[in-house]
């Protein structure tokens, strides 16, 4: 092997190995600072303090779910909307919607994702519903009807917490789940 040829093989090899490096440490800064992503299963909600206003209000007719379920624009169209929250009124005083509209805004999904590798939510669609979320339907699609809307001890998909026992704290994986009547789920 002539020299120049070892010295462009080296040179390519280092340039490879750089940028490899560079890759891994963008990775590994976005797992640590969670930039682009909520948390997975597991670590959902961790970090996310609970707000006294908002699950007196939200939870008083479902479970106030995890600020990080959605990004901050579907929040903010739900916000905006609650003299017609999905068929109901659930309308506050200005104060109170803002307050807890910043709450939601500073603890939201970023970028549209939900769980890692997750495909971003649509934008532009309005504020869907949590439950009708393809994350949310990829892992709960398994679940019969009967165990939970045919079911009074849970009445729908929207009552988390009555099945995910850390669902109040973000966390719903599967360890956590104990369907009412049926006992612990195992997908």
């Amino acid at each position: 092997m002539t020299k120049q040829t070892h010295l462009i093989s080296w040179i390519a090899g280092s340039s490879i190995t750089a940028a490899a490096l560079a890759i891994g440490i963008i990775g590994i800064s976005l797992t640590l600072t969670g930039t682009g992503y909520a948390d997975d299963d597991h670590n959902r909600g961790r970090g996310i303090p609970q707000n006294v206003e908002y699950s007196a209000e939200c939870g008083s007719c479902h479970m106030a779910y995890p600020a990080n379920l959605l990004p901050a624009e579907k929040w903010r169209a739900i916000t905006a909307n609650l003299e017609d929250h999905f068929g109901d009124n659930a309308s506050l005083d200005p104060q109170a919607t803002a307050r807890i509209e910043e709450y939601l805004l500073l603890h939201a999904a970023k970028n549209g994702k939900v769980l890692k590798n997750s495909k971003p939510l649509i934008a532009g669609m309005g504020p869907q519903k949590i439950t009708e979320q393809a994350f949310f339907i990829r892992k709960h699609d398994k679940i019969p009807k009967r165990m939970v809307q045919d079911n009074p001890k849970v009445g729908s998909f929207s009552q988390c917490s009555n099945c995910h026992n850390l669902a109040e704290k973000g966390v719903f994986n599967e360890d956590t789940v104990n369907i009412p009547g049926f006992g612990r789920w195992d997908d």
